[in-house]
């Protein structure tokens, strides 16, 4: 499967927020199934030094923010391009390519990798790594299986934003092995995993 550049609904800044909020909400739900959720909340209750505070590069509305929050019971500040008229954590509006973040001690992204370049993905890699000691990476993978799965499983569920972004998103992730390579290339140290059916990819760096 080719990668491809196709811009996805969510990302045109053109839909009503009602409709936006609902995506949200199928993307939120959809971490959960997918375990992306708890492995966020897992990877800070292990963690080898005190995590007192955490950014979510990406946060959408926040709702992921909020549920990591409640269940780590340590502050997360969201990091989004675009935050909300309201949210349920702090959101700082910054892009986390090239803005200076605040500190904290770990960060953590889901489903944002795909969304960027190369270029600016590597750039994200160590730009957070100006801010955080520790950054997680979460992110679909580009094959055919989590895509037919995603159509005739998850999308008939989804509202008609979220599943045309879901295929969308499939299409624009990067392969494992185009994954590996770009954080090679920043020079960051860092454990990859690919979930059963490549439902998805996760890169743990330590700066």
């Amino acid at each position: 499967m080719t990668r491809s550049c196709e811009l996805e609904l969510l990302d045109s800044g053109r839909l009503p927020e009602t409709v936006v909020e609902r995506a949200y909400r199928d993307l939120t739900w959809l971490h959960r199934i997918l375990g992306n959720t708890g492995r966020i909340v897992r990877a800070i209750r292990r963690d080898p030094l005190p995590v007192r505070r955490v950014l979510d590069i990406g946060c959408g509305y926040g709702a992921v923010s909020a549920e990591v929050r409640d269940r780590t019971r340590v502050e997360v500040i969201g990091i989004d391009l675009r935050p909300p008229s309201h949210a349920r954590v702090e959101i700082v509006q910054a892009d986390a390519v090239r803005d200076l973040l605040p500190r904290a001690d770990v960060a953590y992204s889901l489903c944002l990798a795909h969304h960027l370049t190369e270029t600016e993905l590597a750039a994200l890699i160590v730009n957070v790594g100006r801010s955080c000691r520790r950054l997680i990476l979460v992110d679909l993978v580009r094959h055919w299986l989590p895509f037919g799965l995603f159509r005739a499983l998850v999308a008939p569920f989804f509202s008609r934003v979220a599943a045309a972004d879901g295929a969308a998103s499939v299409r624009r992730a990067y392969t494992p092995a185009e994954l590996a390579r770009i954080v090679d290339s920043t020079g960051a140290g860092y454990r990859h995993s690919v979930a059963p059916c490549y439902a998805m990819q996760s890169v743990d760096i330590v700066y």
